[in-house]
């Protein structure tokens, strides 16, 4: 809830002049996206028009992709936003003047030269469609999901900062990043002027207490009381991780009887294996399985560790893989998901069953 309250404090301020940014960060399954969802409705609620990007992926390689994609993409949420098509005319005649397509005829321009060239382009149309629609909306606000993928793109959040910095003086345009755990530590890292932009504040894992009032929540609108030992097991296994909270509890509720009416701790090892095999079917292995084949090769060795969180020393030590070799894939095991990077030159595993997960593997590789 503090993120949603830090959302509606910053959407004010950008509604009365005075922009502020902010970034989401968090492990996979955190709730990042839904998140995201909620800050859509409350900022519709306030006159906002709201751009989501998502799935972008594939067609953004660099700033000049970006500035395309922005430029049309809200465009093309105004539009969506527009249901009389006489109104859609008159649109249309203001839309033309906006310039996205950004293309280079002179090769033997710098990668800087591009760059202020974007920045100038996206942020006259961003200028531009501010003026229109400022009698309309209250504010334009702009949620990207998978932030983390703008961090392969060349220069493309200090880029982002610069623009909507500039902006920030006649516009009213919020952004909002949301991204991976390792989002947080590369801009606190290595963009400190960046952080300083869009504001880190990191989703955390459930605490006992919260996973309680979830748990009781839940079973109390079905009239089902589960046994305290119950609660702290789930505690314990999830690791207070939102999505396999739930994937627990849901499963440990199926396993009632239908003359049932209290959760024991024979009901929840009773679901125990099924909830492995959910978790590992719709949570592991899709974490897993878009990793290069090097990275889990790498990966799958890490689990011989032992622990959770180690050094990259010790990666190194145990691989016999050079530093400088072994590196860009634990950069790639970083960016996926599948390990975290809390500080500097340490690492962990995203999630203990996680790693019995990759245990399995490991084993089932050797035979």
């Amino acid at each position: 809830e503090s993120e949603l309250e830090k959302f509606e404090y910053n959407l004010l301020q950008t509604i009365h002049g005075s922009p502020l940014n902010m970034s989401i960060t968090g492990n996979r399954g955190m709730g990042k996206t839904a998140i995201l969802v909620k800050m859509e409705q409350i900022a519709k609620k306030n006159r906002c028009l709201v751009f989501r990007v998502s799935n972008y992926e594939s067609l953004i390689e660099n700033v000049t992709d970006l500035t395309n994609y922005l430029i049309l993409g809200l465009k093309n949420e105004y539009i969506a936003t527009m249901s009389v098509n006489s109104k859609i005319m008159q649109f249309g005649e203001w839309a033309s003047t906006l310039k996205p397509i950004i293309t280079y005829k002179d090769a033997t321009l710098s990668f800087e030269e591009k760059t202020i060239t974007a920045q100038t382009i996206l942020r006259n149309n961003f200028s531009a469609f501010w003026e229109k629609v400022k009698n309309e909306y209250s504010a334009v606000i702009i949620l990207v999901d998978e932030a983390e993928s703008l961090d392969r793109v060349n220069g493309a959040l200090s880029f982002l900062r610069e623009v909507f910095q500039r902006l920030s003086h006649n516009s009213k345009y919020m952004v909002v990043l949301a991204g991976k755990f390792n989002f947080a530590e590369r801009m606190s890292e290595s963009f400190s002027p960046l952080n300083r932009s869009f504001p880190i504040f990191p989703l955390t894992p459930f605490n006992e207490s919260e996973t309680n009032t979830y748990i009781t929540k839940m079973l109390s609108s079905v009239d089902v009381t589960i046994h305290s030992e119950v609660i702290k097991k789930i505690q314990e296994k999830s690791e207070g991780h939102p999505y396999v909270v739930v994937e627990m509890s849901s499963l440990v509720f199926n396993s009632l009887q239908d003359n049932e009416q209290t959760i024991t701790m024979k009901h929840f090892e009773n679901a125990y294996p099924k909830i492995i095999f959910e978790l590992e079917k719709d949570f592991f292995n899709p974490m897993f399985h878009p990793v290069s084949p090097k990275a889990k090769a790498i990966l799958l060795k890490l689990v011989k560790i032992n622990k959770k969180r180690f050094l990259f020393k010790e990666a190194v030590k145990l691989t016999g893989i050079e530093r400088k070799n072994i590196a860009p894939y634990i950069q790639e095991l970083v960016r996926k998901g599948c390990l975290n990077k809390p500080e500097r030159a340490t690492y962990e595993f995203f999630h203990k069953l996680f790693i019995d997960f990759l245990e399995k593997h490991a084993i089932s590789s050797e035979e």
